[in-house]
């Protein structure tokens, strides 16, 4: 008979993910305050919320590698503390300088947990349970954002400022949490350890995870575009009040936690990658219509990005979902979610900063045509991608 997990350690594991990803939506949702306190332009709020990911983008691989080293659990703990310290290093801040720096110290928290919350994950043998578990953790980046969107309006009313200190105590909290609330003592197998770049050579060498690599720096683009621009394009273009505007966005951004939930389940039927991830660059392209589109009411407009959300939500949750069946190693499974990070910072950099760029250039109207631009080249992507997972079966 199969063992149950130990069902604290991957609440706590999932928790860890969730606190990390409240960092994302906490500068979204203070994007008009900082703006007002700081006096910050749209192009330079959007370089803060990206430094987040800078670190991501150039070392995602390198921290696989690295954290691949170490005992995941101390990974995941370090990892939770060092967001907590770049929150207090943030709240410290009074203009866009040490606003960086703070970022650059949550990224490198975030980074080392995006890694070793799946691996530590893995490692709990959750056997039949496992789809559904990794799809739950695919959810931590809209859940932690929608939390953070909820909540944070409220206490913005304080100042910015406080929104950094209460995601300190809650990094606080949960680093006690996980120390305090240790896992039973597990049989220890050796593991045979290989070169770094001997597992990397092993992973590369089948084609897919490039592909999927590409696919997901585009999802990664649209959805941090969308998610941390829709509650200005609420206020600004549509006059919503800051509250309001928050709402919306918060639900909008739980529909993406359904789809990552909904897609365990989708694999259990045996849909495949490439299905799935056609599916959703469609639904980038119209999308972009029915966000961005002028004339639309507010309720077009909110519905078009829920669903939206909540449809290209499929492919990352698939993807995290499947990566420990392609990475049968601790190693290479560290090497996927480092390449699969990498990919992710990338387009969490860069959306933002494409979105912002266009706007000004192009007003909210032009938007319309990036997400169709993502869509295509996406579909490309998508092509390839099904030549390469046909010929792994026929083989």
């Amino acid at each position: 008979m199969q063992k149950q997990p130990d069902w604290t350690q991957v609440c706590l594991v999932i928790a860890a993910g969730v606190v990390g990803a409240a960092q994302i939506g906490k500068v979204a949702i203070a994007i008009p305050a900082l703006r007002e306190q700081l006096d910050l332009s749209l192009v330079a709020v959007s370089w803060i919320f990206g430094a987040y990911a800078i670190l991501g983008a150039f070392g995602g691989l390198g921290a696989g590698m690295v954290v691949a080293r170490f005992p995941m659990r101390a990974a995941t703990i370090a990892a939770i503390a060092l967001i907590g310290i770049g929150n207090l290093i943030g709240a410290a801040a009074h203009g866009a300088t040490l606003l960086l720096v703070s970022r650059m110290v949550e990224g490198v928290g975030f980074l080392c947990l995006v890694i070793s919350g799946p691996t530590l994950l893995r490692n709990m043998s959750l056997g039949r349970h496992q789809d559904i578990v990794f799809a739950c953790w695919a959810a931590y980046i809209p859940v932690g954002t929608a939390i953070m969107m909820f909540v944070g309006p409220s206490i913005l009313r304080t100042g910015w400022q406080a929104l950094w200190l209460t995601n300190a105590a809650l990094a606080a909290g949960l680093v006690v949490l996980m120390l305090v609330l240790r896992p039973a003592p597990q049989p220890t197998r050796r593991a045979v350890v290989k070169p770094p770049l001997t597992e990397l050579a092993e992973l590369l060498k089948s084609g897919g995870p490039p592909l999927l690599a590409c696919a997901f720096t585009l999802y990664a683009i649209q959805y941090y575009a969308l998610s941390t621009f829709l509650p200005i394009l609420l206020v600004e273009r549509m006059g919503l009040s800051l509250d309001t505007a928050g709402t919306i966005s918060a639900l909008a951004v739980l529909a993406n936690g359904a789809g990552n939930i909904a897609a365990g389940f989708i694999l259990r039927f045996g849909a495949p990658l490439w299905g799935i991830a056609g599916a959703v660059f469609v639904t980038v392209g119209l999308t972009g219509f029915g966000v961005f589109s002028p004339g639309l009411p507010t309720i077009i407009v909110a519905a078009a990005a829920a669903l939206g959300l909540a449809v290209t939500a499929l492919l990352p949750a698939s993807v995290i979902a499947s990566a420990p069946r392609l990475a049968p190693t601790t190693g290479q499974l560290a090497l996927t979610m480092g390449l699969i990070q990498q990919a992710a910072a990338i387009g969490q950099f860069a959306g933002p900063v494409m979105l912002a760029t266009w706007v000004e250039h192009f007003d909210w109207n032009g938007a319309t045509w990036l997400f169709l631009a993502i869509a295509l080249v996406g579909l490309i992507i998508v092509a390839a991608l099904r030549r390469i997972m046909r010929g792994v079966q026929a083989a």
